[in-house]
């Protein structure tokens, strides 16, 4: 069974796409700030870790402004390898292309179909499983 770290403030949401997910064969746990998702990150072993791109921050006077990077950034930092996802309703180019350059290995919209960032997950997940048994593996 694979197991997601899904990092988000939004309660409503985490509870809904936890428990699909878990009927689609994955093991959820949550985390609903920075802080809280980079203890999770460094304390276990995820497959695959979500991150919604504006969560919420214990330490900062804006606490949802982009702080889903910074939890990329220092995800990266602890060399983390599971792939790291921004799943976020912040829909646009520029909030793709800082998360594709702050480390993140996708970027996908809360709106897209459920069939579609689960196909995405497993195939960040093969990826990921592929690299760690020390094959090749084509870019």
């Amino acid at each position: 069974m694979n197991s997601i770290l899904l990092v988000d403030d939004e309660e409503a949401i985490c509870v809904e796409f936890a428990r699909t997910l878990e009927g689609l064969g994955f093991e959820v746990e949550v985390a609903p700030t920075v802080e809280s998702g980079l203890a999770h990150a460094e304390a276990a072993q995820f497959d695959a870790i979500l991150v919604e791109f504006n969560i919420k921050s214990e330490q900062s006077a804006h606490p949802r402004a982009g702080k889903g990077l910074q939890l990329v950034r220092q995800i990266r930092a602890l060399e983390v390898k599971a792939p790291v996802v921004i799943f976020t309703a912040m829909d646009g180019e520029l909030y793709e292309r800082t998360s594709l350059d702050a480390g993140a290995d996708d970027f996908i919209l809360k709106t897209a179909p459920v069939p579609s960032l689960v196909r995405r997950l497993r195939s960040h997940i093969r990826q990921f499983n592929r690299n760690l048994d020390g094959k090749k593996t084509r870019v």
